[in-house]
């Protein structure tokens, strides 16, 4: 006869008693990375992949100006980064900087950055697709 106090376990419930895990669970997956890449950022202030994971998150949250605090301290952790100057200058254009923007964009360029068919639809640079600057970066770099 089997013994009753050795059924097998069903699969664990992560949040099972705990409250902490509960409140986990429920939270959205960028509110949880948020908390946790701060944290990490406590611990370890130039750590430029978490840095860049926390400006998009920040951003995707609609924390733009927080978001662009992150991107410039990568900028000077990174500056010869073509890609950190290119999402500092995404966020200078979401925040409607066109000079910024358009400045910085031109800097990511010149450092080697040649996504250009992203460049045309990455919506975060939609404020400034229509200025004569940004076609004659396009005409200037992008035919070498």
């Amino acid at each position: 006869m089997p013994n009753p106090s050795k059924r097998p376990n069903p699969s664990p419930d992560p949040s099972h008693g705990s409250p902490v895990l509960a409140r986990l669970a429920e939270r959205p997956q960028v509110d949880f990375e948020l908390d946790f890449y701060e944290a990490l950022l406590l611990r370890i202030a130039d750590f430029a992949d978490v840095l860049r994971a926390q400006a998009s998150n920040l951003t995707a949250k609609g924390l733009l100006k927080e978001g662009l605090k992150v991107d410039q301290k990568l900028v000077q952790l990174r500056p010869e980064d073509p890609t950190a100057h290119y999402n500092l200058a995404c966020r200078y254009a979401l925040l409607k900087q066109p000079d910024l923007a358009l400045n910085t964009l031109r800097r990511a360029v010149e450092l080697g950055y040649r996504d250009f068919r992203f460049m045309i639809q990455d919506q975060d640079l939609d404020s400034v697709r229509k200025d004569p600057r940004f076609r004659a970066i396009l005409r200037e770099y992008g035919s070498r």
